[in-house]
C-alpha cells in the first residue's frame, strides 16, 4: 500500500518537474527608437504613417502614459538599463561629452539577466559610461549611425543573434531614426515623403509657423523609415520559430528634438511611445496608468526569473501588463540636469499626478540654455 502511494507520489513529481522545465524563460526583444515621443498611428496621430508599429499596439498592450527619467540620449538609456534615475545612477549627461556613471558596479539589466542564463546582445549604440559595465555578449553597429548607412544590417544582425543557440536571449536593437537631422528619404524609405504642405507643427509647440512644417514633415519621415525597419526585425523574429516566446517592447528614448520637446521637463520631452506583446500572457488593451521607463529592469527581472535588485524607485509592470487592476502609484517623477556640456547645467525635478505637473527650477531666475538656444536657432 505505502509502496505503491510512493510510486504515485514519484510519477506526479516527475510529471511537476517535466512541466516546469518546458516553461522556457521568455526571450526579450527591445526596440529603442531615437527622439520619438508618441507621434505614431497607434496614439491617434494624423500624420505618421507607421503600420508595423500600429499592428504591436493592436496586439499587445499600448501605455497611454508612459514617460522617461530624463529626455537626453545616455539620460534616458542609463535609466532604462539600471531601473534608477539619473541622479542615482550619474550619467546626468551625454556619454560623448564625459559624462559618466557614478559606479562601474551598478547593477543593470543586461549584467542581472547574464546571471540568469540569459545570452545578452545589443545592436546600435549603447551611449553610457563605462560601456564595459555592461557586459553583453554581442555588440554590432557600435555607433549612433545618423548617416543611417545600411539599415538592414539590423535585422540581419538580430537574426545571427536570436538563432545562434536555444538559450533565452535578451537583444536591445537601437535604431538612428528619428534623431537629428531628419533626413527624408534612406534607400528610398519612406516611399512616398511627406512634405510640409502635408503637415502642422506638433501640437504642444503653440504655434505653426510654416517655416518649421518641413523640418516636421521629415521627422515623420524617419518615423515612417523607423517603422519599416521595425517591421523587418519582427519578421526576422518570426523567421526563427521564436516569437511565440519572446517579449517585444517597444519605446522611444524621449521625445523629439523640437521646441518645448527633448532636452526638456514638458510633455514633449520626457512622455514616449511604450508598447508591450508578451504572447500568452498579454492580451490587447490599453493601460492609462502613470508608468515610467525605470518600471522596465524590475519588469524583466521578474519575467525572466532573474534575482530581484532591491530598493530600486520603479516596480514591474507584470500587473498591468497581464490586466490585473493593482494599486498604482499616484504621482511619477523626472528630472533635468545638463545635455552636452557643464556650461549648460541646467537642473530641474519634475512631478505630475493625473492632471497637474510642477516643475521646480533649481536655478530660479535662469533660463534653460539648451532650451534658449533651441528657440533662437528656430526663430
Amino acid at each position: 500500500m505505502n509502496q505503491c502511494f510512493f510510486l504515485r507520489l514519484l510519477c506526479l513529481t516527475v510529471m511537476f518537474t517535466a512541466g516546469v522545465s518546458d516553461a522556457a524563460p521568455p526571450n526579450i526583444l527591445l526596440i529603442v527608437s531615437e527622439d520619438n515621443g508618441p507621434e505614431l498611428g497607434c496614439y491617434g496621430d494624423p500624420y505618421a504613417c507607421t503600420p508595423n508599429l500600429d499592428q504591436l499596439a493592436a496586439s499587445g498592450v499600448r501605455f497611454e502614459r508612459a514617460f522617461v527619467a530624463q529626455a537626453g540620449c545616455s539620460q534616458s538609456r542609463a535609466s532604462l538599463l539600471t531601473g534608477l534615475y539619473p541622479h542615482q545612477h550619474g550619467q546626468i549627461g551625454l556619454a560623448t561629452w564625459g559624462f559618466r556613471m557614478y559606479r562601474e558596479d551598478t547593477p543593470n539589466l543586461p549584467r542581472s539577466l547574464k546571471a540568469a542564463g540569459y545570452r545578452t546582445g545589443i545592436i546600435g549604440k549603447l551611449h553610457i559610461n563605462p560601456e564595459s559595465a555592461f557586459p553583453f555578449d554581442f555588440h554590432e553597429i557600435k555607433t549612433a549611425n545618423f548617416a543611417r548607412k545600411n539599415l538592414g544590417d539590423y535585422a540581419r544582425h538580430a537574426e545571427s543573434f536570436m538563432s545562434a543557440d536555444d538559450s533565452p536571449f535578451f537583444l536591445s536593437v537601437n535604431y538612428p531614426d528619428a534623431h537629428d537631422p531628419f533626413v527624408p528619404q534612406v534607400d528610398d524609405l519612406p516611399r512616398e515623403p511627406l512634405t510640409g504642405d502635408d503637415v502642422h507643427c506638433l501640437p504642444y509647440f503653440g504655434i505653426d509657423p510654416v517655416e518649421l512644417r518641413t523640418p516636421i514633415a521629415n521627422y515623420y519621415n524617419c518615423l515612417s523609415r523607423l517603422d519599416s525597419c521595425v517591421g523587418d526585425l519582427l519578421a526576422t523574429l518570426e523567421r526563427t520559430g521564436k516569437s511565440d516566446n519572446t517579449i517585444v517592447i517597444y519605446l522611444g528614448d524621449h521625445g523629439a528634438d523640437f521646441l518645448r520637446g527633448k532636452r526638456t521637463s514638458y510633455e514633449g520631452g520626457v512622455r514616449i511611445p511604450l508598447l508591450v506583446l508578451w504572447p500568452g500572457k498579454t492580451q490587447p488593451q490599453v493601460r492609462s496608468e502613470l508608468v515610467s521607463t525605470i518600471d522596465l529592469l524590475p519588469t524583466l527581472l521578474q519575467a525572466g526569473g532573474a534575482t530581484p535588485i532591491k530598493n530600486l524607485p520603479g516596480r514591474s509592470l507584470l500587473p498591468l501588463l497581464t490586466g490585473e487592476s493593482p494599486q498604482w502609484r499616484t504621482h511619477l517623477f523626472t528630472e533635468y540636469h545638463t545635455h552636452a556640456a557643464k556650461a549648460n547645467f541646467y537642473p530641474q525635478r519634475t512631478v505630475r499626478n493625473d492632471r497637474y505637473k510642477l516643475i521646480e527650477n533649481l536655478l530660479p531666475g535662469e533660463i534653460n540654455p539648451d532650451f534658449q538656444g533651441k528657440v533662437a536657432k528656430e526663430h
